[in-house]
């Protein structure tokens, strides 16, 4: 490990350096962090992704994009959806629970 002495250097001096140093890092990473970041969350998702988000079938996720529900983007002659749309979707459409207990259809 290496050893820093700063007798003799200002605190604004050691400021300027430090500053000087992770700006020099940073440009060094370039847009390879980005690429990272977008990889990790990715704005366009497949409808296989889509339906994995919103834990239902990707037939689902065809039949709210038929139906209006889902906003989609065809590129290449695939589907996207934005994950924007499909958090909005998901909120503005929750699931309802099915009701439990006695009081239900008897069977038998």
């Amino acid at each position: 490990m290496q050893t820093i002495l700063t007798t003799g250097v200002t605190y604004s001096q050691l400021l300027d350096d430090l500053r000087a140093i992770i700006r020099h890092e940073v440009t060094a990473q370039g847009p390879a962090s980005a690429e990272t970041a977008e990889a990790a969350s990715p704005e366009l998702l497949t409808v296989r992704d889509a339906a994995t988000l919103l834990d239902v079938c990707p037939a689902t996720i065809h039949d709210w994009k038929r139906r209006g529900i889902l906003p989609y983007h065809k590129i290449g002659g695939r589907t996207y959806l934005k994950r924007a749309d499909l958090l909005n979707a998901l909120q503005a459409h929750q699931r309802t629970a099915k009701p439990t207990g006695k009081g239900g259809a008897r069977r038998g």
